[in-house]
């Protein structure tokens, strides 16, 4: 998990870039009063309020032995009011070694390691299934797919990771929706205010 190189560093850097744009979408979509040039994880932690980002699970079945389950955004968690063995929610720790990586590689190019490489790909994951469930609108068509086996988590977009979805919706979150009832209305979604859930 330590092992570092400069495909690693490149792949770091471009799926911490993918994660950034896909927070600034998010936020620039609804109500959010800062510029996108102004954004930071600060910001970002917002999303976490309303997408349940700390309380997703992944896994990558292909592990030899027995796989961990992943919790990129973990850390989040005691800023919704869950508990989290980290304490305090404190920064996310793969993104502050990414800024520290970017800002300075000559330095510390060893923190652009594997370990923080497969955390980034799945708090991308997480990001783009809270949006989307595992619909991962491919131009394929659908394959008969054989399986090693039982799988405790349910398949993701690419069906590379496994997912558990957050079970600690409140009731008042829970969206629902009936096709018939909006489709003819001029503004079928919503946009969450996001500068009024505290940063």
């Amino acid at each position: 998990m330590s092992a570092y190189s400069f495909r690693i560093h490149s792949l770091f850097m471009r799926t911490c870039i993918e994660i950034e744009a896909n927070f600034k979408v998010i936020l620039a979509e609804n109500n959010c009063s800062r510029s996108r040039r102004q954004l930071n994880m600060v910001d970002y932690r917002r999303v976490d309020a309303t997408h349940h980002l700390s309380s997703y699970e992944v896994m990558l079945p292909i592990w030899s032995g027995s796989p961990p389950t992943l919790r990129p955004f973990e850390q989040w968690r005691p800023l919704r009011g869950l508990p989290s063995p980290h304490g305090k929610g404190l920064p996310i720790s793969w993104h502050q070694d990414y800024n520290t990586s970017k800002h300075g590689r000559h330095d510390a190019f060893k923190k652009a390691n594997l370990k923080n490489l497969i955390l980034s790909v799945a708090g991308l994951l997480m990001i783009v299934t809270s949006q989307f469930g595992a619909q991962d609108f491919g131009a394929g068509t659908p394959a008969i797919v054989w399986s090693n086996g039982y799988q405790p988590m349910r398949a993701s977009i690419g069906e590379l990771f496994r997912v558990n979805y957050p079970t600690d919706w409140a009731e008042d979150e829970i969206y629902d929706f009936n096709w018939s009832d909006i489709k003819d209305q001029p503004n079928r979604f919503g946009r969450i205010d996001f500068d009024a859930i505290p940063a």
